[in-house]
């Protein structure tokens, strides 16, 4: 929107009316004559608000204004009185027209003032219809936005009614599932009252049969009491007399195997001892099941009567090597030599008094798996004369080869004359077990106190024999 130019009311007439006052009217065109002037511009010039007055007119209008008024000399007079003469009127025209023109100026500058004012006014209307359009358009979005919450409202109102049916009908469940837990709480409160009159009552029971048992147990220390002073205690010497014995028999007479050692070097004296050694084998067989039957009681006996125990059952299976096994020896001294690697575990006589019940355990007799060396030695040999099977043979050796890295066990290997027992294995058919005689073997080869003595009783022709059927050819065999 461009600014109009709005002219006052008045202009053309006040225009006019200087015309007319100074005769510049159309009527006086003729009279006056100006060379100079060209009323065409000076209108235009007068109009126009873009056309500013030079500042030369402007001070020269006002010179002779002052001109003028110093001679005291009025141009409106002049005009208003009929009577002037045309040689006047041609000599004030200039000073009128300076007149004219600084009317007309402050006129053009009372236009410009006000053009501006308009102009203004004019950049303030359109400022406020732009403010109003924008207000107008906000106020339209308002009327959407409030068309729009009425609708959402109304959608709100809607789930708020849904939302709180849902709650009543949540709250009418859970209102009736709580009366369901009153009343089952009830119950469990009822039998909760129940079980702890059971419980008093219990209790109450609890403490009297404590109380007799008390009494019972005060009674039956009275009768154990009575009981041990009419028992009469078992006599201990005879078992160490039957190991004294035991020690004498084994040592002087069983283990006198010389007529062996002899015999394999090649002499005959089987023959001349042969009703002596009958005899022996027989009373060996006969007391050998006996002796087995005796284990199961070991546990019951001092740990110090068991090596003379063992000893004695070892030189009988010594005295037996030459002589023809009975078929029923089989099974015993099979059974011999598990009880001897497993143990024997035996049970505690039961007693009436509770006492003594209270302190019967299982009581076992570990041979060997004992932490006696003798006792373990005895056992390996033993298990080495009677078991066949190949497991138990294994761990034998292993506890053998142990015990001779010792110098007590090379002692006791040549106390027992243990060489024999090992070479009966060193067979081809046993071949799983070479090595751990070897490694027995090996072991009394390492110098020692006491193995000078160990290989007279295996330098004879059954070891070399043995040896030569393990390791020689075949054709060096056939000879012997």
């Amino acid at each position: 929107m461009e600014p109009r130019l709005v002219k006052p009311p008045g202009q053309d007439f006040a225009v006019e009316r200087l015309k007319s006052r100074y005769g510049l009217g159309g009527c006086c065109s003729a009279e006056y004559a100006f060379s100079d002037f060209d009323q065409a511009k000076c209108k235009k010039s007068l109009t126009s608000p873009a056309v500013a007055w030079p500042s030369n007119l402007a001070s020269n209008s006002r010179n002779w204004t002052e001109c003028c008024s110093g001679a005291s000399y009025s141009p409106l007079k002049h005009v208003s009185s009929p009577t002037f003469k045309a040689p006047n009127k041609q000599s004030l025209l200039p000073h009128q027209i300076n007149q004219i023109y600084d009317e007309l100026f402050q006129i053009h500058q009372k236009l410009q003032c006000e053009t501006s004012a308009q102009q203004k006014f004019a950049e303030e209307l359109q400022k406020r219809e732009r403010f109003l359009v924008e207000r107008e358009q906000m106020l339209f979005r308002h009327e959407t936005s409030l068309s729009k919450m009425k609708g959402m409202e109304e959608e709100v109102l809607a789930k708020f009614q849904i939302i709180k049916e849902q709650h009543d009908a949540e709250v009418v469940h859970l209102t009736e599932a709580l009366k369901e837990k009153n009343r089952e709480c009830k119950r469990l409160r009822s039998s909760f009252d129940t079980l702890k009159e059971l419980n008093e009552y219990l209790k109450k029971q609890l403490n009297e049969v404590n109380d007799e048992n008390r009494k019972m147990e005060i009674q039956a220390k009275r009768v154990q009491a009575r009981l041990d002073n009419l028992q009469v205690p078992l006599n201990a010497q005879v078992y160490e007399l039957l190991t004294i014995f035991m020690d004498w028999i084994s040592d002087y007479y069983l283990s006198k195997l010389k007529s062996e050692g002899s015999g394999m070097g090649g002499e005959s004296p089987v023959l001349k001892f042969a009703s002596q050694r009958n005899d022996i084998q027989e009373k060996c067989v006969k007391l050998l099941p006996v002796m087995t039957e005796q284990l199961q009681w070991m546990p019951f006996v001092n740990s110090k009567l068991h090596e003379p125990f063992l000893k004695f059952i070892y030189w009988s299976l010594r005295q037996l090597e030459a002589g023809t096994l009975h078929s029923t020896m089989t099974s015993t001294l099979r059974r011999l030599g598990e009880d001897i690697f497993k143990g024997v575990v035996t049970k505690a006589i039961q007693d009436n008094s509770s006492e003594h019940s209270m302190e019967n355990k299982p009581k076992t007799a570990a041979f060997f798996r004992s932490s006696n060396l003798p006792l373990r030695f005895l056992s390996t040999l033993i298990v080495l004369k009677t078991v066949t099977q190949a497991d138990y043979l294994a761990q034998a050796f292993d506890s053998l080869c142990l015990d001779l890295k010792t110098d007590e066990g090379k002692v006791l290997f040549l106390e027992y004359q243990a060489v024999p027992v090992i070479l009966n294995h060193l067979r081809i058919s046993s071949k799983g077990l070479l090595s751990n005689v070897i490694d027995s073997l090996l072991q009394m080869t390492v110098e020692s106190k006491s193995c000078s003595p160990s290989w007279k009783p295996g330098s004879n022709n059954y070891f070399f024999v043995l040896a030569l059927c393990c390791f020689g050819p075949l054709s060096l065999i056939s000879k012997y």
